[in-house]
């Protein structure tokens, strides 16, 4: 067998050649040896052997294969053993093709077969050969057809250039149409996956300073995890295999497992599906930018022409992608230049048309109009977002006439409550939202295809730290917004907003005046009611003999009324003090349930004077808060007192009670005249105060429920109001803060019980005040207390009195002609006698840092005219008991 082998490949003569093929074993061949051939054949054996072309015949009724030695490169490593042996056995794979061109030339037919496909192994690689095969007939002496020649040409260049040029032509027609990126990204995905029978290819983009890439598109011949948005380091490659790919080289991987460029991720790479890799890299600028990718879930051996292929995909994407980003660059720069102009005059039209426009509504509507029709957009409107209950409300719509309005309150989570929420970094921007990452999901994309929305600009109207109104600006195609156009839209949504609350504040500021109006107008005739009644008082005294009924009667109406008086008083330092941020809370547990009861307790004889039925439904569970019980009392009392006021005789009131994990719940609630519409958005406004009813039994300045928020708000909480009309009622509702892991709050301390004026030992007193009426009816008071009082006007007669006499309390104004009561009250410190002497503060001024300053300056208590009576006998009676030291 090896000299037959040796003397077949000796084809120097014809000799030669007879003489391998006669030393060759043909036992196992029908054909016999080639001593007992037929002439036909043998000269037929002879054309092929002399010939330099791949030739080769099929003989007999078994075609045994006879072959020149050009065929034995094209025989996959079966030479010598396919001599002689049946086609059909020889190539059992190739057979099913063959067989119809062979019937054709045994039937006496000359046919070919055209670029007809034959893997073969060269350079003992796999390789895709193609060939075209002309087979004629061989006949014997007789003319008979006893077999078939086959003469052989290779085409793969040529088929490889036809289809590579194919490729090109459809490449090159496909993304000529293109003129977004993204569409060229895609298609390019697309075509790299589907002529390299890839089972997943993809676009990314490299940032070389953070060394990471991105994948931006992602195709998949089936559906699986979308790749898009995912983030990895450039340095998974490996140095070796990056190094490659930063030179412009394809890297090739045959098999991640195995692949020594790829330590320690091949696995990592075949567990994702990507057991053979290819890798078309974009560089520019020695910088890598970009690649496209291929990936095969079998090891594959990615050959040269598969490489060159998928070379040029990539190079005119490259390309393609660039003259798209130059059109638009140019596009932009023509555009910036021709626009810029209109721009300004667009600027100028608005700021005309705001500064006429009174109408938050009209605003909204107008200038979505004009923007709309400036930019040629499909859709432009308005948004109210509500950060807490995740809602967005559209209004104010512009649109081309192509997509339809969109009104109406929709769920933030349609759109993407993390596109919402990013409104708080800026303006949020789209060039295509079925590509982008932060729309194309199977959740998101679907809303926003329903409404015709490809891409978008939204601008965020935030005012005090938090989001409150949008301007949107839809596309229904892929549209590149441009920084300018960005700007200007921008630009529009500050001045349109700026002219809304300019309208607003106008309006805020008109009503505030005329409220104002309304107040002083209101004020003083609240003042001058107690004042006519104590007027009348006054001069009933002093009518005929002294009667002790008359006496009693007119003291009691002038008490009344003094302490009427001192509500108001009251009410307009409260809010003073709390609108500016003077007031500062005692913090402490409190118990709400214990609060509810004593402002019960307070308003109980409003209650029942009027003949009201209270209901009382409150939680059994202590609902401890953290903050200041005496102000919390005034919250509660303010809105019992209101819900009693405020509704007619025989009513009902009701005060409910309630616990959540985080609040704790108060709602009072009345039968009584109710709030109307218009009134609600500013009940809790300064002066502001329903309609009294003709007997104006309610009284009152308008100051308490600002107040009541002003303090709820102040302890963390909040306070809303409902009603559902006139004569209709209406509930106000607490929400404060619940404090966990508290104690029930101790019980109030109890308050030792003051004694009867004149129950404690006589005192020697100096009153010091300008004030001749005031001096004179508290020295008579305090004289009536059993008492020795010196009513002094001047602070100068005063300190000379006091360094004459013993004295062991002084009761000082505060506001004393030439010497302030504080100076006074430091003076009196410095006579030897008067060091422990009692001061006392009596004034008109109220403010905390009066308080201090009193302090400051000696005093040992403080009373805010008109003077509680029973709190200054309770205080001397207490000096009485004291022991002190000598006085003056």
């Amino acid at each position: 067998m090896e000299a037959a082998t040796r003397d077949f490949h000796l084809l120097g003569s014809t000799g030669a050649v007879r003489a391998g093929y006669h030393v060759h074993d043909w036992s196992a061949s029908p054909l016999g040896p080639p001593d007992r051939w037929s002439p036909a054949l043998r000269n037929a054996v002879s054309l092929i052997l002399e010939s330099e072309f791949p030739m080769y015949l099929a003989w007999g009724p078994h075609l045994a294969l006879l072959y020149n030695a050009a065929f034995i490169p094209l025989l996959d490593g079966t030479h010598p053993a396919a001599l002689g042996r049946p086609l059909a056995q020889v190539w059992p794979d190739r057979w099913p093709g063959l067989k119809p061109l062979v019937e054709r030339a045994l039937a006496g037919h000359a046919t070919y077969g055209e670029d007809v496909p034959s893997p073969i192994d060269r350079n003992g690689k796999p390789y895709n050969a193609w060939f075209t095969l002309a087979y004629s007939p061989l006949r014997d002496d007789t003319g008979t057809v006893r077999g078939v020649l086959c003469v052989t040409s290779e085409t793969t260049q040529r088929v490889q250039l036809e289809r590579r040029h194919a490729v090109q032509l459809q490449v090159v027609d496909s993304l000529r149409r293109m003129h977004h990126p993204s569409d060229i990204i895609e298609c390019s995905c697309t075509l790299l996956g589907k002529h390299l029978e890839l089972e997943r290819a993809c676009y990314v983009e490299t940032d070389e300073a953070d060394g990471s890439f991105e994948v931006m598109h992602d195709w998949a011949r089936d559906a699986g995890t979308p790749l898009v948005g995912r983030r990895a380091r450039l340095d998974d490659f490996g140095p070796q295999a990056l190094a490659l790919l930063r030179t412009g080289s394809p890297l090739a991987v045959r098999d991640a497992m195995a692949d020594p460029r790829l330590p320690a991720r091949g696995e990592r790479y075949a567990a994702a599906g990507a057991r053979a890799i290819l890798v078309v890299p974009k560089v520019r600028r020695g910088q890598l930018v970009a690649a496209l990718v291929g990936y095969s879930t079998q090891p594959r051996d990615w050959d040269e022409e598969t490489q060159r292929l998928a070379t040029d995909i990539a190079e005119r994407s490259w390309d393609a992608l660039d003259r798209v980003r130059a059109e638009q660059a140019l596009r932009d720069a023509v555009a910036r230049q021709t626009t810029l102009l209109d721009m300004n005059e667009f600027r100028l039209e608005v700021s005309d048309l705001l500064r006429r426009l009174n109408d938050p509504t009209q605003i909204f509507a107008q200038t979505g109009a004009m923007l709309g029709r400036f930019l040629q957009a499909s859709r432009v409107l308005y948004g109210d977002y509500d950060a807490d209950k995740q809602l967005v409300t559209f209004h104010s719509n512009y649109t081309d006439g192509i997509v339809a309005e969109l009104n109406g309150t929709f769920p933030a989570a349609l759109f993407g409550v993390a596109n919402f929420a990013s409104l708080a970094q800026g303006t949020w921007v789209s060039s295509d939202l079925q590509r982008d990452p932060r729309t194309s999901g199977p959740d998101l994309w679907p809303n926003y295809a329903a409404l015709q929305i490809r891409s978008a600009v939204v601008v965020p109207l935030n005012r005090n730290g938090a989001l409150t109104t949008c301007l949107f600006i839809n596309d229904n195609l892929p549209r590149v917004w441009s920084a300018d156009i960005v700007r200007l839209i921008e630009d529009v949504a500050e001045r349109a907003w700026s002219a809304v609350e300019r309208v607003r504040a106008e309006d805020a500021l008109r009503l505030a005046d005329r409220r104002k109006d309304e107040f002083l107008a209101m004020l003083a005739h609240e003042l001058r009611n107690p004042l006519a009644p104590i007027s009348a008082a006054a001069q009933l005294l002093n009518m005929g003999p002294p009667d002790g009924g008359r006496v009693e009667r007119t003291s009691a109406i002038i008490a009344r009324q003094v302490a009427h008086m001192t509500g108001l008083i009251d009410d307009l330092l409260d809010v003073s003090r709390v609108t500016r941020g003077l007031v500062v809370l005692a913090r402490e547990e409190v118990d709400l349930r214990r609060v509810i009861g004593d402002a019960v307790e307070q308003v109980r004889p409003l209650i029942e004077a009027r003949r009201h039925q209270l209901a009382l439904h409150l939680s059994t569970e202590p609902a401890i808060v953290q903050g200041d019980p005496k102000r919390l009392v005034q919250v509660i009392a303010n809105l019992l007192n209101n819900a009693a006021k405020y509704t007619q005789e025989d009513g009902r009131l009701s005060v409910w009670m309630g616990i959540t994990p985080e609040q704790v719940l108060v709602s009072i609630s009345d039968n009584g005249i109710g709030i109307s519409a218009e009134l609600l958005p500013t009940v809790f406004d300064l002066f502001s105060q329903a309609e009294r009813t003709p007997d104006r039994s309610q009284g009152g300045l308008g100051l308490g429920l600002a107040l009541v928020k002003s303090l709820v708000e102040l302890h963390g909480g909040m306070v809303t109001v409902a009603s559902e009309g006139r004569n209709q009622g209406s509930e106000f509702t607490l929400r404060l803060p619940r404090l966990h892991g508290a104690g029930a709050p101790s019980g109030a301390a109890s308050v030792p019980g003051t004694q009867a004026p004149g129950a404690a030992k006589s005192l020697s007193l100096m009153l010091v005040d300008d004030n001749v009426d005031a001096a004179m009816t508290l020295g008579l008071l305090l004289e009536s207390g059993g008492h020795d009082v010196t009513v002094m006007h001047n602070p100068a007669q005063a300190l000379e009195q006091a360094a004459q006499g013993h004295y062991d309390a002084f009761l000082l104004d505060i506001g004393l002609p030439g010497m302030n009561g504080y100076e006074l009250a430091r003076r009196l410190r410095t006579l030897p006698g008067c060091r422990d002497a009692t001061l006392v503060a009596i004034t008109g001024y109220g403010q905390q840092s009066d308080q201090a300053s009193a302090t400051y300056a000696g005093f040992d208590s403080y009373f805010v005219k008109p003077v509680d009576p029973a709190g200054l006998f309770a205080l001397l009676d207490r000096v009485a008991v004291t022991p002190r030291l000598a006085g003056c």
